[in-house]
């Protein structure tokens, strides 16, 4: 994410939603997301980059949805990225949507309702928006956020070549 803003630099926004939806590992209070993700996930002093905008913790799935969300799932129904991410990140079913983890008796839990095909997997998954505001690629958690910029770029050099005037970057 940050590598991301570094490349990209003023241009290029980042909006970060915490949700607690996945396994609850997102229990902390809103007052305490920035200081968990200094010491804890990822730790090691990690801030976000001035480009990332991390926003309270919103549910992304279900009835009680955030209408962002609900919005975003309803223009691409499917992450997007190839197999071979989600091969790669050992995920040996691509049609799974939540593999059942050994820690907890090998058994899933859904912690939302109703759940649908569009539903969000897992903590991670990206949307790519480009300049006027519409949604064009959706990755799943598996893909290689620092990947992305392939697509950024393609959307960078589209703009450029209809005359959209943008930022430069460093």
């Amino acid at each position: 994410m940050n590598a991301l803003a570094s490349k990209f630099g003023d241009g290029f926004s980042i909006l970060a939603f915490p949700c607690n939806q996945f396994g609850h590992q997102t229990q902390e209070d809103n007052s305490e997301i920035l200081s968990m993700l200094k010491h804890v996930r990822p730790g090691g002093g990690f801030t976000p980059a001035a480009q990332v905008t991390m926003f309270e913790k919103v549910n992304v799935n279900g009835a009680t949805a955030h209408p962002l969300f609900a919005w975003l799932r309803s223009q691409i129904l499917l992450p997007m990225d190839s197999m071979a991410s989600v091969h790669e990140a050992g995920m040996p079913d691509p049609l799974k949507m939540v593999s059942a983890r050994a820690s907890d008796g090998n058994s899933t839990l859904v912690l939302w309702t109703p759940v649908t095909r569009s539903d969000i997997a897992w903590n991670f998954e990206k949307f790519l928006i480009d300049g006027d505001g519409m949604c064009v690629k959706r990755y799943s958690q598996f893909y290689p956020t620092i990947d992305i910029a392939a697509d950024i770029e393609k959307l960078l050099q589209a703009d450029e070549a209809e005359g959209v005037v943008k930022p430069t970057t460093p």
